[in-house]
Formats: C-alpha cells, structure tokens, sequence
C-alpha cells in the first residue's frame, strides 16, 4: 500500500494581501518540487488554504485523515497557523513536518510544535528525511543549507499535482536565489544566503520549455543588477527566451537600475514580459540610507523619473513596491509618495507596512529600542505581514500615520483614479495589453490596502499601539497552540 503525504500551504483565513492578485494566483511551489523530490512510492494531496481551509470553522480539527506524512511551509505570518495545523494532525497521529522561511530563521520555536524541521533548503537533504522516517528514524531536524542550483537540472516541481486540486493559471519558476543586499528589512539574505546564487540559464529555458504554463513569475527577489556577470546572464535568459520562441506571460522582481540596459529591456518586452516589480522603498535619501538600500543610493532618488521613462519606452509598466512606516518617514511623507507615484506614472503601487521580520537587522534593532508591541509569540506572528503595524514609530503618530495612508488611498486608488492611471499607462508604453495586466493588479491591490485600513483602524480602538510590553512582560507565554509555552 503507498504512503501518503498532505501538502499544506496555511493561511490565516480572511487575509488579503498579493496572494489576492487574481492575475497572478500561482500555485505553492516549493510543495511542487516536494512532490517530485519524495522518492519511492507515495500518493500525495496539497491543500492550499488561499482556496479552502485545512481546519473545520471551530479551528479544532482537520478536515482530514489518514495521512502517513503532514508537510507545511510557512512565511512568518502564516507560522501561527500552520502550528495549528499541526496540533490538529499530531492527535490524529499523522507526523509533520515544516519547512520554509520561518522554521528556518526560527527553528527553536518551530521545534516545539511539529514532528520534524526542514530549514534551509529541501532539494539534497529531503530524500534522506524520506528514508529516516519509512526507516522511523526520523529526526528532529535537517539542515538543507544552500545547495548549488545546478541540482535542479531536469528535477521539476510537480506543477500537474497543484494544477489538477486547484487549476492554478499561474506558476512560478527558480532561476537564481540568494541576495548580497543587505536592506535591513528584508529576510532573503538569512533564508537564502547573501551569495546570488544561478540557475544555469539553459536548465532554466529547458524547464520553460517542458512546462505548458504560460504565465510565470520568476521566483527570486531580484533577477538583474548584482553585477556585470548577473546582468549577461539575465540578458541571456531572455534573448534564450525570444530564440527559442517559448511564448511565456511572465512578471518578475528586480531593481530600477535595469532602466540602464536598453539590450536587455528589448528581449525582455519581445519574450513576453508584462514589466517587473521594483523595490523603490522610499523617495527619501535618509530613510534609503537607514533601510540600507543601496541600489536605490546609488543611482540616486533625482534619477527615478528617467528610469520610469526608459521602461515605459520598452512598452512594460513599472509595479513600484514602497515601504510606508520606516524610519525617517513623517506626516509629510505620504503625500509627496502619492505625488511620486503620479507625476512618475508609476502604473501600479503596492507597499508593506515597515515590518520588523525575525532576525533581520530592523527587528534587532527596535527590539532593542523597545519599540515592538506585538511579541506575544507565536501567536502574535500573524501580525508580521507587511499589512499590520507591529512597532511603534519615531517620527509620526499613529494617528498620523493612518491619515497618511488614508491620504494616500484617495489620491492614488480612489474613485476613478485607477481608470485615469490606466489610461495614462497606454499613453506612457503604448501596450494595451501590458497596461490592462497593471490596471487589473490595481483594482485588486485596492481590496487589500481597504483592509489595511481596516487593520489600523482597529489597532487604533484596541490601543495596543501603546502597550509597553518591555515592561509589561518579563516573558511572553502563550499556550494556545498545543499547549506549549513559547518565551521570549
């Protein structure tokens, strides 16, 4: 009889945030490559609870059973949930096991709630977890680390399995992991290692070209501009892309220096490209230094206008992403972002919450300002989204700061703005096609920024805004999961 294994990707229920871009749904893809790395023989099942929920409405048990193998992955605001999850499955006596960013950059705590932990990286290490548990050996935990991309030559997730639960219209595919920035926000860095590290370009094409999936995302966090050797490499990727005619929609995220490479623009816009997620963060040169954003620093914030305009002339829109809440940031800040963001013709705006992710340098460092008021761990993770302010700010007040965004939402996604903004994009790229792909992320980027304001309003009534916890807790104890005690 085969083993059988459960894929879970947890999600708070009720959430929205870029998971609700209905444009781009793409399927969890790193259960993907479980599926097609589990050796022997096993019978899989994925829920991703984006689409239905793993657990019955009274959050007390799973919807099922009989499973030999329960495997969860978890950003930081899903970890909660996912240990819930895993409560639920262990008295039923189905072993878990979790993976991803979270377990990974808090491993302790993940150990208190599942079976097993995955950190790092599955690719070398999952056959041999396999082999201790049908050996029952399984361990406590196994460090993948950071193998060298080429493993993934001819190994490809196992896309038909999602596809066939949830018929995704989206994939996302590897084509380099790693980052050697240091923004002090960001986990990339401590998950995947601060060395680029890349897929060989022809492995990557050979998987293009095995998979029907039209739309795709490439999966890294920055695709171009870590250097003149990275930067051919992308340029090769999308000529590769144009000769092999694979015919691909595909979006991806990079920085606002690719604007300098005509060559590379053109290949990118011939082999089907929509435009790319930039990080522009911020148009203050102060908050870019304490951000430690360097690639912005470099090319300086007077040099955005003429960076936007070079992509718009390739005919691809520019999805600006900005960090709202950081430090540096004042009442002032959000009108001059909304006026940036029109006189630029930025044809998509979504943003994050200044959020203080586990170990980054931004959570050490108003930790120890004692700043952050949400700390009841883990349960107070669901917070740390980018969607929810968790510290308390320098520069502003609460009550200036939801102005401010509420201010930004009338200017930018109010009324008939986003119909303006879409026209103006067709004038800016003259591609209808692309422009239509920017306004239809737009109409649904606006649910989520209308729930995040929901989210401050009701952190303004709850005035947990201005819990001391430092000196309201010597420890945080929290026993609703599982019954185990979590301090920190």
């Amino acid at each position: 009889m085969k083993k059988k294994m459960m894929l879970i990707s947890p999600h708070p229920p009720g959430r929205h945030g870029e998971e609700s871009i209905t444009v781009i749904v793409q399927m969890p893809l790193g259960l993907a490559y479980l599926a097609s790395l589990t050796p022997g023989e096993w019978e899989f099942d994925i829920i991703d609870e984006n689409i239905e929920l793993a657990m019955n409405e009274e959050e007390t048990d799973v919807i099922f059973d009989g499973f030999d193998l329960v495997c969860l992955t978890a950003l930081t605001f899903q970890s909660a949930r996912a240990y819930k999850i895993a409560a639920a499955c262990k008295k039923k006596g189905m072993t878990t096991i979790m993976g991803g960013l979270h377990a990974s950059v808090v491993t302790e705590e993940a150990m208190e709630y599942v079976d097993c932990v995955v950190t790092g990286e599955a690719e070398a290490i999952w056959p041999t977890v396999i082999k201790d548990f049908e050996e029952g050996n399984l361990k406590k935990l196994y460090e993948g680390g950071l193998p060298d991309l080429s493993l993934l030559k001819n190994v490809y997730p196992d896309r038909d399995l999602l596809r066939k639960k949830y018929d995704y219209k989206f994939s996302s595919i590897i084509t380099t992991k790693g980052c050697p920035n240091k923004c002090d926000f960001c986990s990339v860095p401590t998950f995947q290692g601060g060395k680029f590290r890349e897929r060989p370009v022809e492995d990557v094409l050979d998987e293009m070209e095995a998979t029907d999936y039209k739309g795709l995302m490439l999966a890294e966090d920055n695709f171009y501009g870590h250097g003149k050797r990275s930067n051919e490499r992308a340029n090769r990727l999308f000529k590769g892309m144009v000769e092999r005619k694979l015919n691909k929609d595909w979006l991806g995220f990079t920085a606002l220096n690719i604007s300098q490479d005509a060559d590379t623009l053109d290949y990118m816009a011939k082999s089907g490209n929509f435009g790319m997620l930039i990080g522009i963060e911020s148009t203050n040169e102060d908050v870019l230094k304490k951000m430690n954003k360097r690639v912005n620093l470099k090319m300086g914030v007077d040099s955005y206008y003429e960076s936007v305009d070079k992509i718009h002339q390739a005919g691809l829109v520019v999805w600006g992403s900005m960090v709202f809440g950081a430090d540096g940031d004042t009442k002032d800040s959000f009108e001059r972002m909304a006026n940036f963001v029109l006189d630029n013709n930025i044809d998509i705006l979504t943003y994050g919450i200044n959020t203080p992710f586990p170990t980054t340098p931004l959570f050490k460092r108003v930790d120890s300002e004692g700043r952050i008021f949400r700390k009841n761990f883990p349960m107070d993770w669901k917070y740390y989204d980018t969607a929810n302010v968790c510290h308390r700010f320098v520069d502003m007040t609460l009550e200036e700061f939801i102005e401010g965004m509420q201010l930004v939402y009338k200017m930018v996604y109010d009324g008939d703005m986003l119909r303006t903004r879409f026209r103006n994009t067709i004038k800016r790229n003259h591609n209808p096609r692309n422009a239509m792909f920017a306004y239809k992320v737009g109409c649904d980027w606006k649910q989520v920024f209308e729930q995040v304001l929901d989210h401050l309003k009701e952190l303004y009534d709850s005035g947990d805004y201005y819990q001391d916890w430092y000196k309201s807790n010597s420890v945080t104890v929290n026993k609703d999961l599982a019954g185990v005690a979590t301090v920190y």
